[in-house]
């Protein structure tokens, strides 16, 4: 077979330019430290690169959600925790202004205060982060989740939603909270029921918040002070002597006549009590029965006594007498009538449900244990007949109303010092709710803090091993490479020498 010059050279020229290709690929490969440059180097571990850096890649978008996740959690722990702050000095005000010393001018001062704080209480609610987005509006970021409206309150604009960001494969973490849950969803008093003064009480009682004994049955009850009497009802004794008179024995309640009785006439507790409140209406006066005894008090309070007259009629001679109900010794002639004067003071109390029934009763002391229904609370002072308390169930109230109505009551005319003081025991008990349900919030905010953290460490340990699995089928051996790349320089040399000495091959060199 003949070899022509041109088959020679072109066969020369082949095998240099290969060389120089596989040289070139082993350079490339020593330069970029990788072994597979393109799938057709290797398609099975080009495939399992694919995949495992796309997996590194999603690891890495975990990591930044984490970052993100903890930047608005961070700031969301230190917002609450100025709330915190915020809510424990205003208690300390409260505190202060709980002392019967201080002046009308010195509440004052600390109502500015409060007033000031409650600016600040709403500034921090509606705190913003890095993106311009409301903390706590849920999933209405760009709406300004609190304001104060025009009857005195505060709405929310935001929802119950609650963003979360994934910071793993299979876990999601909350990077926000509802306000509504955190400032708005407080029950007040002790969380199951709350008590409070009547604002036109005039005595000077001051109600226990009170706490729960037993199992409270929800209803809203009415303390309600007033007079225990003597009275027990039964046959009315009219002694009927000498000269047959027709005698009668009336009943005046505030100057106005509530019963009357003839002779062999006959009321029960219940029946003179239902006597007295059929007149409740001019008399202002009503009447209670609970464990034989018969309480009465004003309607309203008003601070006033309340008067009970006793009259004999019809009697001619002095021998004619009969005892009242009150106890009251009258006589036909020398004191045919008697006046009792149940002062302002309240001797007694009477609890009555929503439904006006008497759930418990008793003589007042000031400071002694009322219990009833799961209800434990007290009334100290000197509360007047008629002055009222009220024990309803916890509801919800915000934060931002509790802290209003203390500063409303330590302004002037803010009402009595009693009413300022139940406001101010009341107020320190919401505070309390408040601070409980919020230091909660707090907590859970740094329980997911520590969650971010511990799966950021996971993921940190998963990228490693993803890394190095990755190395591990794409990374170079260049020990190995560096061997081959001087082989192949040395190959490429020689086939570089043997073209040259081929090329200089001829048949008229030979001849020479």
């Amino acid at each position: 077979m003949r070899i022509s010059t041109p088959q020679i050279q072109q066969q020369g020229i082949n095998t240099i330019l290969d060389q120089q290709a596989q040289l070139n690929k082993t350079q490339l490969q020593v330069s970029t430290g990788r072994r597979v440059l393109s799938p057709q180097d290797d398609p099975a571990a080009a495939n399992r690169i694919l995949e495992l850096s796309q997996a590194l890649a999603v690891i890495n978008q975990y990591q930044s959600n984490s970052d993100a996740a903890k930047a608005r959690l961070s700031l969301e722990e230190s917002t609450l925790a100025g709330v915190v702050n915020l809510l424990q000095e205003v208690r300390s005000r409260a505190v202060q202004a709980n002392v019967s010393t201080l002046s009308a001018v010195d509440r004052a001062a600390i109502a500015t205060e409060v007033r000031q704080r409650l600016g600040e209480l709403l500034s921090l609610a509606n705190t913003q982060d890095g993106n311009g987005e409301y903390l706590f509006a849920g999933y209405k970021g760009q709406t300004q989740p609190f304001a104060a409206n025009t009857s005195g309150g505060f709405d929310y604009n935001g929802d119950s939603g609650q963003r979360f960001l994934q910071v793993s494969a299979v876990r999601q973490v909350a990077v926000s909270d509802s306000g509504a849950e955190i400032f708005q969803a407080i029950r007040n008093g002790n969380g199951t029921f709350t008590t409070a003064d009547n604002a036109a009480n005039t005595g000077s009682g001051i109600i226990d918040t009170g706490t729960v004994n037993g199992a409270f049955t929800s209803d809203t009850y009415t303390v309600i002070l007033g007079h225990s009497t003597t009275v027990t009802g039964g046959a009315i004794n009219l002694n009927d002597t000498g000269v047959n008179d027709t005698l009668q024995y009336q009943l005046r309640i505030n100057g106005t006549l509530v019963y009357t009785g003839a002779e062999g006439s006959s009321r029960t507790q219940a029946q003179l009590a239902a006597d007295i409140n059929a007149q409740s209406g001019v008399t202002n006066v009503g009447a209670y029965v609970s464990g034989g005894v018969l309480y009465l008090a004003n309607t309203t309070p008003n601070g006033a006594a309340i008067t009970v007259t006793e009259t004999l009629t019809g009697a001619s001679e002095d021998t004619d007498t009969v005892t009242g109900y009150f106890g009251s010794a009258l006589t036909g002639i020398t004191t045919p009538s008697r006046t009792i004067s149940y002062n302002a003071a309240a001797t007694g109390y009477v609890v009555l449900n929503s439904a006006g029934a008497v759930q418990t009763a008793g003589a007042y002391q000031s400071g002694a244990a009322i219990n009833f229904n799961g209800v434990q609370t007290s009334v100290s002072g000197a509360p007047n007949n008629g002055d009222r308390f009220t024990i309803s169930p916890s509801a919800n109230q915000d934060v931002f109303s509790s802290v209003q109505n203390l500063a409303k009551a330590l302004e002037p005319g803010g009402g009595t010092a009693a009413h300022v003081n139940n406001v101010i025991n009341r107020t320190l008990l919401d505070i309390d709710q408040a601070l409980n349900n919020i230091v909660g919030a707090q907590a859970k905010v740094g329980a997911r803090l520590n969650a971010v953290d511990s799966q950021k460490d996971l993921n940190d340990t998963f990228a490693l091993q993803t890394k190095e699995t990755l190395s591990n089928v794409q990374d170079l051996d260049f020990a190995e490479a560096a061997s081959r790349l001087n082989l192949q320089l040395t190959a490429l040399q020689a086939a570089q020498q043997a073209f040259i000495r081929v090329q200089g091959l001829s048949l008229f060199n030979f001849l020479k």
